[in-house]
């Protein structure tokens, strides 16, 4: 039996929409129905129906006056939103260090998984640092953490939603457990750009987290500070808050993001 049989009806269309895009290449940049009916095997009704399909996703493009096809814009922004996954540790270590330099406190780079975990992909571990904690890969729940709380002030309303209708569970006394008073707290993130976690996740220990954008105007991750408490008071914290968002726009703008009214970040 052929590979061909093996696959359900979607996955063999899949795979021989794949195959169209993959027969452009450096020395075909243009080709027709007749020239991607050759290439791929495919009889010519099977390519123009592909076509006409991945044209209207923007991933192939006709030219009217040639009636041939080439790559769209959107394979462009696709290939750029993957590159920036790639990119963001790389871009944001040298961003990660002078924050932890200039606050004397542990600074660490964290994204939002697809369960709705917070987990630190990358940081840089304070000088001063009480005691030893491993948290690189930790996953945390969003709502008791600074970084957790950013994602969470501009995520969709639905994916939210989902979030909320799980429960808020307490990990302190201190922990924001009621969906009221988060919403409320989500408010104040988005108006001042930074968020405050003061002992949610753990007692003791304080963070402030700013976001950080991509090309596409959403939330890709973000950078935070945490330390003992009783170093980070919340006037400090504020000040630290700041810095941060200044250090997030900064990383934003590397990564191809301009706010309506930001210039490029000195």
């Amino acid at each position: 039996m052929s590979e061909q049989r093996e696959q359900g009806p979607a996955t063999r269309t899949i795979s021989r929409a794949i195959a169209i895009l993959q027969a452009f290449d450096a020395t075909r940049l243009d080709l027709g129905v007749t020239d991607l009916s050759q290439l791929t095997d495919l009889d010519k009704s099977t390519v123009y129906r592909l076509l006409s399909a991945l044209q209207q996703g923007g991933l192939i493009e006709r030219d009217s006056q040639s009636a041939k096809y080439h790559l769209g814009f959107g394979l462009v922004r696709l290939a750029g939103l993957a590159l920036q996954h790639l990119d963001l540790p790389r871009i944001a270590r040298s961003y990660l260090r002078e924050l932890a330099e200039s606050s004397k406190e542990t600074v660490n780079l964290s994204i939002l998984t697809e369960d709705d975990k917070i987990i630190n992909i990358d940081g840089i571990t304070s000088p001063r640092r009480v005691r030893n904690v491993g948290w690189i890969g930790r996953e945390m729940p969003p709502h008791a953490v600074s970084g957790g709380k950013v994602m969470l002030a501009y995520m969709s309303e639905e994916r939210l939603n989902e979030i909320l209708a799980r429960g808020l569970e307490r990990s302190t006394g201190r922990t924001t457990t009621d969906p009221a008073v988060l919403g409320q707290q989500l408010a104040q993130i988005r108006q001042e750009g930074y968020a405050i976690a003061e002992e949610e996740l753990e007692e003791g220990l304080s963070a402030v987290a700013a976001p950080i954008f991509n090309l596409e105007s959403q939330v890709q991750a973000a950078i935070s500070v945490s330390g003992p408490s009783f170093r980070l008071p919340r006037e400090r914290l504020i000040e630290l808050g700041i810095a941060t968002k200044q250090i997030a726009d900064r990383i934003s703008y590397q990564m191809g993001h301009i706010g309506l009214d930001q210039e490029s970040p000195r």
